[in-house]
């Protein structure tokens, strides 16, 4: 029978059901971004002014604060201290094409740019299920619901540019479950677009794969002369002095009580710790971290699978030192591990369901009530146990042999 002969099992019709309304919802909420004020004050504005920047032809001010504060003066007169735009530079080339003078305009141009970079994504995803054995329709709507994933259109909202992390994440997962070396390395290197992460992964990648870490290591390089040539000596150095004064907490924009990390977490509910002691807390929690993935990657170098990977991504968010609500869109890579697993030992419903149902249950509660943290961190250790319990063969067989 072919798949268009097939009858719809009530798992794959739920799943469209709730892509569509996630994909109704996140449509009302942009088209009414686009006339509220609060567009001129969401991340976006950090991405315009580095477009703008790079548009007028000198980048080496691109991370220059006064002239970031002048252009967003101009879009907001009631601006004092700028969101400012400390990025990689990779992409400002890219954002000089689509920062025109009509914000708004820009924001729609980045917006189709950035939603041409998820089409994409959901492309490498679907061609990823179908070589994992799923059906057609099924690929398809794994790939429309790993794309509707809450986290992700915040990040879309808000102007970020996490979906072009997303695309060397979901490179270096594949290239390394298909032992293709080199898109795992360069894949990771593009994703350092979002530092911290990259570099969480880096090392257990470099103890695992030698290989693929050269590739890293080489990809960076290449990032790194390509930035130099961007930005100059004094881009480079006011890239640095902008890094040291974000990490120290003290300018606009960094909610450290409102992130989703282990640091949030720390400051949220341990009052008597400062910032500084949360920071070290938080910076020994992510070398264990990296240190523990560094040692099951090795011992798992010849066999290692999308639980492995998928667990190092949970540990990397969750200990890294800056992570927003969009930041979790990392977390989309476990879970479609786990999707995988679950097709692989024949739970089909629950595999198709499994993104698109958190992804709306995020929705509702971030929507609805300030449950988003707790939410967020039950994810994470349902997500990283899950994993942690696929990786031991001998138990997980057990419990498919109970359950059948």
């Amino acid at each position: 029978m072919s798949s268009i002969d097939r009858k719809f099992s009530l798992a794959e019709v739920l799943a469209f059901l709730l892509i569509i309304v996630q994909i109704a919802v996140y449509a009302l909420m942009w088209f009414k971004a686009l006339s509220a004020p609060i567009l001129t004050t969401m991340d976006f504005i950090a991405f315009y002014t580095a477009g703008r920047i790079a548009a007028s032809g000198d980048t080496s001010h691109l991370y220059n604060i006064a002239i970031q504060r002048g252009i967003q003066i101009h879009v907001n007169s009631q601006i004092y201290d700028p969101l400012i735009f400390n990025h990689p530079p990779y992409l400002t080339p890219l954002m000089g094409l689509v920062s025109i003078d009509n914000y708004v305009a820009s924001y729609i141009l980045w917006s189709a740019v950035r939603l041409l970079a998820m089409i994409i994504c959901a492309e490498m995803i679907r061609r990823f299920l179908l070589g994992s054995g799923w059906g057609s329709l099924s690929a398809l709507l794994g790939a429309l619901g790993c794309m509707t994933f809450f986290p992700l259109f915040i990040s879309f909202l808000g102007g970020q540019d996490t979906v072009f992390t997303l695309i060397g994440l979901l490179a270096l997962m594949f290239g390394l479950l298909k032992k293709q070396d080199g898109l795992a390395g360069l894949g990771l290197a593009f994703a350092s677009l979002t530092p911290t992460l990259a570099g969480a992964i880096g090392l257990p990648l470099l103890f695992s794969r030698r290989r693929a870490g050269r590739w890293f290591i080489g990809g960076m390089l290449f990032l790194l002369i390509y930035s130099y040539l961007l930005v100059g000596s004094q881009g480079v150095i006011d890239f640095l002095y902008m890094l040291k004064l974000t990490s120290s907490g003290r300018y606009y924009g960094l909610a450290w009580s409102g992130m989703y990390n282990l640091l949030g977490l720390l400051i949220r509910n341990a009052p008597a710790l400062n910032l500084g002691k949360a920071q070290l807390i938080v910076w020994v929690a992510s070398a264990l971290s990296i240190l523990s993935m560094c040692i099951l990657w090795r011992t798992k170098r010849d066999s290692l699978g999308a639980e492995h990977i998928g667990m190092a991504l949970v540990l990397s968010v969750f200990t890294s030192p800056h992570l927003h609500i969009h930041g979790l869109s990392a977390l989309l890579l476990p879970a479609l591990g786990l999707m995988v697993i679950l097709y692989r030992r024949g739970y089909k419903a629950v595999s198709t369901l499994i993104v698109p149902v958190i992804s709306i249950v995020f929705l509702l509660i971030f929507m609805l009530s300030n449950w988003s943290h707790i939410y967020s961190y039950l994810l994470m250790a349902v997500l990283f146990f899950s994993l942690l319990f696929f990786s031991l063969p001998r138990i997980s067989k057990k419990w498919d042999a109970d359950l059948k």
